[in-house]
């Protein structure tokens, strides 16, 4: 569908409440919220585009699109207390001051007494999945923001039909007010698609993970399975961790794998920038992405794109996102983390057919076909408030 005809409907894009995770290299959700909205701008140019990061975040990758402003919000403080009693009291007048037809949120919360109509973007539900890696305050904020804000929204889309049906679950969302979106790969990660996989030089084989240190990301236990490997000498394997500290840190993982008696076969990296990602993946034997909980999951797709073959976890999201193409496991279960590393890396013909699914699966999953389907959840709730106003 073309969307050329869609003239001068003003959307704001709320990315305030990403916080911190709009730094270079703390996780998807920068080079996410730049390259949806690069699409949607491309996609639908006669819009206008308006959107709000904090200031000590500033999306400028978004700033020399002739349909797009990025509006730097002073008042978003880094440290979250502050940000968050701004995004509950005066950021409401910032955004209703742009006088949008419709707002984007884009991380799971919108301001009370905001604009509307307005579409929410769910992006983790973990607050209620696994409450105990949040403290009481953080936890009990979060589980009131988002049931209120995913409540209250004309529209909430998911990333995948896993996530929708969560958030069914646990909040009781209508699912007629529900939509499925996936996200899509950037574009210096999807260009290696129209190349082959590259070939391996590394002189030491290695596993690879990659996310920021939160409790359902399950480091521990990969360390576990990672460790029983080495001790019977099944693999020759490094193990390289790119991630930022969160629930856990660096030295909080250094210890385990020192306890373990694999130190000297972990290497933890820090927050990797994303545009320096791409030959991380491309040298492992494998992804190891054995998170508890997912509503979406990027690095099993990154990794596929870029030749990786992953091993992922059974649950949530991810056999959705995967697609037949990754070797999937129990990440409650180290023993079967293990097995499933021990069948890809020993196995030639296996892995060799794991990258081939992965990178056709890989193919499907793009930010234009993203862009086009939330577009037509932004019309239908403009259209929508358009028709029953006074």
């Amino acid at each position: 569908m073309g969307w050329g005809w869609l003239v001068g409907m003003r959307v704001a894009v709320d990315a305030v409440a990403a916080g911190a995770g709009l730094l270079p290299g703390a996780g998807p959700l920068r080079h996410t919220t730049v390259n949806l909205v690069a699409a949607l701008a491309d996609l639908a140019p006669y819009c206008s585009w308006h959107v709000l990061c904090p200031a000590f975040a500033p999306l400028h990758e978004l700033s020399n699109r002739l349909n797009t402003s990025v509006h730097s919000v002073r008042f978003a403080a880094r440290m979250r207390p502050v940000r968050v009693l701004y995004q509950n009291s005066g950021y409401a007048l910032a955004l209703r001051r742009l006088r949008p037809d419709v707002t984007l949120h884009t991380v799971n919360v919108a301001p009370p007494f905001g604009p509307r109509p307005r579409v929410v973007m769910l992006r983790s539900l973990q607050c209620f999945t696994h409450p105990r890696q949040f403290g009481w305050l953080r936890r009990t904020y979060l589980q009131f923001a988002l049931r209120r804000s995913l409540l209250g929204a004309n529209r909430v889309v998911a990333g995948t039909a896993a996530a929708a049906r969560d958030a069914q679950r646990l909040l009781g969302l209508d699912p007629d007010r529900l939509r499925v979106v996936p996200h899509g790969l950037a574009p210096h990660i999807a260009s290696a698609l129209e190349e082959p996989p590259p070939t391996r030089r590394t002189e030491r084989p290695y596993l690879l993970a990659v996310s920021t240190f939160y409790g359902h990301k399950n480091y521990p236990r990969l360390l576990q399975a990672f460790a029983s490997l080495r001790r019977r000498n099944a693999i020759p394997h490094h193990l390289r961790i790119v991630g930022a500290d969160a629930d856990l840190t660096a030295a909080d993982l250094g210890r385990v794998a020192t306890e373990l008696g694999v130190g000297d076969s972990v290497s933890l990296l820090g927050p990797v920038p994303h545009d320096q990602i791409g030959p991380h993946y491309q040298q492992a034997d494998a992804l190891v992405y054995v998170s508890l909980a997912e509503t979406f999951g990027h690095p099993p797709l990154e990794a596929m794109a870029l030749g990786c073959p992953v091993i992922a976890s059974n649950t949530t999201s991810l056999p959705e996102i995967t697609g037949g193409a990754a070797e999937l496991a129990d990440p409650t279960d180290a023993q079967a983390i293990a097995s499933a590393i021990e069948r890809v890396v020993t196995q030639p013909q296996r892995r060799a057919a794991l990258v081939s699914r992965g990178r056709e699966r890989a193919r499907d999953i793009t930010w234009p076909r993203a862009a086009e389907r939330l577009l037509g959840v932004l019309q239908e709730v403009a259209d929508a408030s358009a028709s029953t106003a006074p």
